[in-house]
């Protein structure tokens, strides 16, 4: 089972205080994500953005807002200039939300470096990707914060073809 690409959404039934913040350009988000779904929309305050909203199978759901000014209120115009780009989710675990952006939507770790994975914040990383080798040894290979990720590396190591199984182990409580 492959990862998913994301579904764009119309609209978001939750609400959530930024998750972090960068500068992107619109060129750079409109690559990657195509037309923003909600445009010229009020952030009662901060000023006018724009937004792309993404639904993931697992249930997670991905805002990205770009401001039409920069906090000094000088206007963004040129598409290929860097405006604030803020992040919102309906879920808060920084390695989750990361392992979407990165590899279901085709971006790299350093478009997104500034948004590590926090330990102190987020949830343990407590889903387990198993390896059982040809001569009957079990390993754990990898241990991440969700069962999507953990999927998505077990079907990727699999589909390698080599001898090894993969499996994915959930946390125990």
């Amino acid at each position: 089972m492959g990862p998913s690409k994301g579904s764009p959404l119309d609209e978001v039934s939750w609400t959530s205080p930024p998750l972090g913040s960068a500068e992107y350009s619109r060129s750079f988000l409109e690559a990657r994500f195509g037309e923003p779904q909600g445009s010229n929309l009020d952030s009662n305050g901060v000023g006018l953005f724009d937004a792309w909203l993404m639904r993931f199978d697992c249930g997670l759901e991905v805002a990205l807002w770009i401001f039409h000014q920069r906090p000094d209120r000088t206007p963004v115009t040129d598409p290929a200039q860097p405006a604030v780009v803020e992040l919102h989710a309906n879920q808060t675990e920084r390695g989750h939300i990361l392992f979407h952006l990165l590899s279901h939507l085709g971006l790299s770790r350093e478009d997104w470096s500034w948004w590590e994975p926090d330990p102190g914040r987020d949830g343990p990383a407590d889903w387990q990707v198993r390896r059982l080798d040809d001569n009957g040894n079990e390993y754990e290979v990898r241990r991440v914060s969700s069962r999507c990720e953990a999927e998505s590396i077990a079907a990727e190591l699999e589909a390698r073809g080599h001898k090894q199984t993969y499996w994915v182990a959930g946390p125990t409580s």
